[in-house]
């Protein structure tokens, strides 16, 4: 039996450390030029020991000629990283297939990438010389007789870059930057590139990245390439960020730059060779700045806009778990995903549902795992049902401006349905009376009308007899029935004493909220016979008055309920002092209702 547990244990270990083992394929780029590179990267994560290589598709689009392998182990968790530098050799649009990896007789793949590879740049005869660039071009330096053009077909980005490139071509180091469209609309995601060529060697160049003003900047991806500019070859190194316009009107991006050395390293041989001094000079490059003009939306907004502007949107809703007591906690999700950033959006505005009780939670948003490209933004609500039935989740809108229809189009979900069942626990604290419902997706909480029992009157009792006999008799009866009553109020009042100072006790040994929340409920139900499982907060708030309680005490009463009622669902953010809190709260306004109800 010990045998068979222990191989039953190693095989869920196996199937659970095949479940971690992830491959993935990348591109730092989808769109170049037959004189430029791609550099294809394939990732392995949750793989340890001896592996063999990836087996790469057939690639007859591409050369390979570099191939790097990269290796790390970070808690146990091993991942390999092969990096293959490639170099188109034909016009066209290519799919870079599946790459196939075998590990521990499993078999994983990744997904195709499409590419798209343009001609390389034309010389345009007769083309006037370019307008020199005040911190890019040398003294003395000759521009070219006549200037190449890139590839008509690139898109609008790519081609502003290579464009610039050719313009600068004739100096070894050059920065050139570029967007892919001037006039964006309001929140509608544009992408800067930034690139700096070189033909020569160089070290010790640090980067500052352009400045902004109205515009929301975030970071993007990098890469690296080749271009050939007038028949000489020049690497780059590019730098993206994704902007967004903040407001109507002029928005500026200012100039990127870099500081770099030429000439001698000062760890050359020869310098340690003959101790001289180094042989380097310190020169400047930046990009020029750019100018965009940010439109403003359309005015006829929906009531569900929340901000987002691009296309190729989806929106879905769940529910979970689909089926729940009364008083039990259902996590409503919606999410939004998209090819743009949706972190500058507005969250989304859940309605009310009769018969819940509401809790919104804080968005979340960020980028898919398995496509990088593609981000999501997620909303999520705690919904609390507080009586048995089955109820529709309505569904939600959520709309976006499409920058080119220029119009607002609206997404909706599906409603869902949801079954509440009564509650089997206690009526106290937060658990809501389990009473039978009536089939129309109400419940009957309980009963204000009782009934009189029907029967004939009782036979007289001796001192029934007794007490018509004289007055002598009837005002020794009503001494004793005073000293009853006298005895019995004493009892009462030492019995309603007993409950506050049991109340007290518990609450300052309180160390969970639940505790709190059970001896406030035992304090009501005990003191005024209020359940407070089954009835509304206004209802209790409404009782309280009537008992005596004031108005201000009662205002008191329903924040404490409302801060108990929501740690309930978000137990996580209270720490010992918020416990402590509550504990104090809870003991200040109990005292207000004991002396104010004496």
């Amino acid at each position: 039996m010990k045998k068979f547990a222990g191989i039953l244990l190693l095989l869920c270990l196996t199937i659970g450390a095949f479940a971690q083992v992830v491959i993935k394929a990348t591109t730092d780029k989808t769109a170049l030029t037959l004189d430029d590179e791609l550099t294809f990267t394939v990732k392995l994560s949750g793989v340890s020991g001896n592996i063999s290589m990836p087996k790469l598709p057939s690639l007859p689009a591409f050369n390979v000629y570099s191939r790097e392998v990269e290796q790390s182990n970070i808690n146990g968790q091993g991942s390999v990283t092969f990096r293959y530098i490639m170099l188109p050799r034909f016009v066209g649009q290519t799919t870079i297939g599946p790459v196939t990896f075998n590990y521990q007789g499993n078999t994983y793949q990744t997904a195709p990438i499409d590419i798209r590879i343009y001609r390389n740049g034309s010389q345009a005869k007769n083309a006037l010389p370019p307008t020199a660039n005040q911190t890019n071009t040398a003294m003395g330096a000759q521009q070219p007789s006549s200037l190449q053009q890139p590839d008509p077909n690139l898109p609008p980005l790519e081609a502003a870059l290579a464009s610039k490139a050719y313009a600068l071509g004739a100096q070894p180091f050059f920065m050139v930057a570029a967007v892919d469209n001037k006039r964006p609309y309001v929140n509608q995601e544009i992408t800067l590139a930034v690139r700096f060529y070189y033909s020569k060697n160089f070290y010790d160049a640090p980067y500052q990245k352009p400045s902004v003003s109205n515009i929301f900047m975030e970071d993007g991806p990098s890469a690296e390439g080749t271009q050939v500019i007038n028949g000489t070859l020049y690497r780059y190194q590019e730098q993206r960020y994704y902007l967004m316009g903040a407001a109507p009107g002029q928005a500026i991006i200012g100039p990127a730059l870099i500081t770099y050395h030429t000439g001698s390293s000062p760890l050359s041989a020869f310098d340690r060779l003959f101790g001289g001094s180094v042989i380097s000079e310190e020169k400047k490059s930046s990009s020029e700045p750019i100018t965009l003009q940010i439109q403003p939306l359309p005015s006829n907004k929906p009531e569900s806009f929340y901000g987002a502007v691009g296309i190729g949107y989806s929106f879905k809703s769940t529910t979970e778990p689909s089926t729940v007591e009364a008083g039990e906690a259902i996590n409503w999700t919606a999410t939004v995903y998209g090819k743009t950033n949706l972190k500058p959006t507005q969250d989304l505005t859940f309605p009310n549902i009769e018969g819940f009780k509401n809790y919104p939670a804080a968005s979340v948003s960020g980028v898919t795992q398995n496509t990088p490209e593609l981000s999501y933004k997620t909303f999520k609500t705690i919904l609390v049902p507080t009586a048995s039935g089955i109820y529709t989740i309505p569904s939600l809108e959520w709309s976006y401006f499409n920058p080119i229809s220029k119009k607002y189009h609206t997404l909706k979900t599906e409603s869902i349905s949801v079954t509440v069942t009564p509650s089997t626990k206690e009526a106290s604290g937060f658990d809501f009376s389990a009473s039978q419902t009536t089939g129309n997706g109400f419940q009957t909480l309980g009963h204000d009308v009782r009934y009189l029992k029907t029967t004939y009157a009782p036979t007289p009792s001796f001192l029934a007899k007794l007490s018509t006999w004289n007055i002598l008799n009837g005002i020794l009866l009503a001494l004793v029935g005073f000293c009853v009553l006298f005895a019995s109020f004493g009892r009462k009042s030492l019995a309603q004493k007993k409950i506050f100072l049991t109340a007290k006790s518990r609450l300052k040994k309180a160390t969970a909220y639940t505790q709190v929340a059970e001896t406030v409920s035992y304090y009501l139900q005990q003191k005024f016979n209020i359940n407070t499982g089954s009835l509304p907060l206004k209802d209790m708030v409404h009782i309280l008055s009537k008992k005596g309680v004031r108005r201000a005490t009662a205002e008191s009463f329903s924040l404490l309920w409302q801060r108990l009622d929501a740690a309930r669902f978000a137990p996580s953010e209270l720490g010992e002092q918020s416990t402590m809190d509550l504990a104090a709260q809870a003991l200040d306004v109990l005292t207000l209702m004991e002396e104010e109800t004496k």
